[in-house]
């Protein structure tokens, strides 16, 4: 093979492992939405910086290794980088990397949830007394009140 072809050939294939970087990178935000509790503000962001992120991981790869030029069998290569992974891995790592670390974290965090259920509990019954003293109260002094 000339070297012509082979410099092709190492270019779609990293344009392929472009691609699984890509959707891994998703995945990862994918992971970290499954563990840690978002809003929909904060998913927008994310989503921005990853498309921000993917643009400029795809341009990267266009300009350092193509001098810049878009080809249409460069994305299909990136595209088909995504779908391989997306088939093969994606589903089975986020499923099990985030099972992990929600356990992980739900055993870190026990102690806590457990101070917090106590001191919640706490207020409430804190809340319940004063709302009821406030009332007492405030029945009293209509009562003076009114008396006069």
């Amino acid at each position: 093979m000339s070297g012509a072809i082979l410099e092709e050939l190492r270019f779609f294939a990293l344009a392929v492992l472009r691609g699984v970087l890509i959707l891994a990178l998703y995945d990862a935000l994918r992971v970290f939405r499954r563990v840690a509790a978002h809003g929909v503000w904060a998913v927008a962001l994310e989503d921005l910086f990853y498309w921000i992120a993917t643009a400029l991981l795809i341009f990267e790869l266009l300009y350092r290794e193509n001098d810049g030029a878009v080809r249409g069998y460069a994305l299909f290569a990136v595209a088909a980088g995504m779908l391989l992974y997306h088939q093969t891995l994606s589903d089975w790592l986020v499923e099990h990397i985030a099972g992990v670390l929600r356990l992980i974290f739900g055993l870190l965090f026990a102690p806590f949830r457990f101070l917090l259920r106590k001191l919640r509990k706490f207020l409430k019954l804190t809340g319940r007394f004063h709302k009821n003293k406030l009332k007492n109260q405030l029945k009293e002094c209509i009562v003076i009140l009114l008396s006069k």
